[in-house]
């Protein structure tokens, strides 16, 4: 950052970059940050006597909007809802949504350049990185003290909502983080330092490793579709054949040895496509399905509908509803019975104007390629039901419409301003 911006355009920007590094890491550091990022956008606008954006245009403003439709809605779904208190339970919860959006809309964002984009990738890609070297030395420290491999990571990645880590949620920022080393590697190659390019290949091959060893069937597919595209698109929209071929041939390499080292870890997605119609999210999926065809129109409301989803599960004989947290593992399920038919729509609104206000932009690709790995993910998971996924997917949206206020600066070029 230069002199020339103000104090408090660059305290803005740290807290972006802090989140990044920190939500990879527990949510309840990227709580903090949330709050913090409140707290200096206000100071902001006091200090700068103005309120609002000057940099969005109308499309990028109507894409900040759709998470605040979101909320919104479940707000009024209380109004059907008996159990008022839960519902506003988790309005609480999803209260950070509202302030990704808020803060890009009243503040002004003007000064930000692709170089501030590109080091809120980095971050993430250090937070990401970070994570997993703790892992292994995590792993390191107790194989000493004669944990086995296996027992140790059931342990690190228990699937308590209270626990930092969950295999679903870290498999989606380690994929993410990979779509921006491609970035970085496809658009700056020729530009960067020796050094750097290989630190880039290292956290690439790493978040790989990552994303194998957490066992997420929705990370493993997402990975695999995310490389085939990006080989794809640096090959045909790049023409750098030479390149397309080494990155793919780099990427599906370390999978297939990640593959050989940790057989167990793929057998899991192998199995379920083997087995689909006896796996646990059919039936999960089933009872959820059943219990929204008696409210189809607007659902159950945020006060009531995980009670409904609980007793369902014992009507349809499944013992699921043993653990008062289990959700449907699937957002739009979640969000068909909470609100219904015109929840799933606003979920999709908030999920795809990004890629409508990027229509026309050189940010198409990369933001279709973020929207679609974490709608793929929402599929398997419901990751707007827990901070885990509400303090990443909330601020990677936002910053995807921070990149697209920043046009006149191509992504992967150094800012000139």
């Amino acid at each position: 950052m230069t002199k020339k911006y103000s104090w408090y355009d660059n305290l803005q920007y740290y807290v972006l970059l802090l989140m990044a590094v920190v939500v990879p890491n527990g949510w309840h550091y990227g709580l903090w940050a949330t709050i913090l990022l409140s707290v200096v956008t206000i100071i902001k606008m006091i200090a700068q006597r103005k309120v609002g954006n000057p940099a969005l245009s109308r499309p990028l403003q109507v894409a900040l909007y759709g998470p605040i439709a979101y909320w919104l809605l479940l707000a009024v779904s209380l109004l059907w809802s008996n159990d008022v208190s839960t519902g506003l339970v988790l309005l609480r919860l999803k209260a950070v949504l509202l302030v990704f959006p808020l803060c890009f809309l009243l503040s002004d964002t003007s000064y930000l350049t692709t170089r501030h984009m590109r080091g809120i990738g980095y971050a993430l890609l250090i937070g990401v990185v970070g994570a997993f070297l703790y892992f292994l030395i995590s792993a390191g420290v107790s194989k000493l003290q004669g944990v086995g491999f296996s027992e140790f990571k059931n342990g690190f990645y228990a699937h308590d909502r209270n626990n930092v880590y969950h295999h679903a949620y870290i498999a989606l920022y380690t994929v993410i983080a990979m779509v921006f080393v491609y970035y970085e590697l496809s658009s700056h190659w020729k530009e960067l330092k020796g050094w750097l390019r290989g630190l880039l290949i290292v956290a690439l091959l790493l978040t790989i490793c990552y994303t194998v060893i957490v066992n997420s069937r929705a990370g493993m597919l997402a990975m695999g579709l995310a490389a085939v595209v990006c080989v794809a698109h640096l090959v045909v929209s790049h023409r750098n054949w030479k390149l397309g071929v080494f990155v793919g041939v780099l990427v599906v390499g370390a999978m297939v040895a990640a593959t050989q080292l940790m057989p167990g870890y793929v057998n899991r997605l192998s199995e379920t496509v083997e087995n689909v119609h006896d796996d646990a999210r059919t039936y999960i999926n089933r009872s959820n399905w059943h219990a929204f065809l008696v409210r189809p129109l607007f659902g159950y409301g945020a006060g009531d509908y995980h009670a409904v989803q609980v007793a369902q599960y014992g009507d349809d004989g499944y013992d699921y509803g043993a653990n008062a947290s289990f959700n449907a593992h699937n957002q739009y399920m979640e969000s068909l019975l909470s609100t219904g038919i015109p929840g799933l729509l606003v979920l999709l609104f908030f999920l795809l104007t990004p890629i409508w206000a990027a229509r026309r932009s050189h940010y198409l690709f990369m933001i279709a390629m973020l929207t679609a790995i974490v709608m793929l993910n929402l599929l398997f998971e419901s990751m707007l039901e827990r901070q885990m996924g509400l303090l990443f997917i909330g601020p990677l949206f936002a910053v995807m419409v921070l990149i697209l206020s920043v046009e006149k600066n191509k992504f992967g070029q150094s800012a000139k301003n």
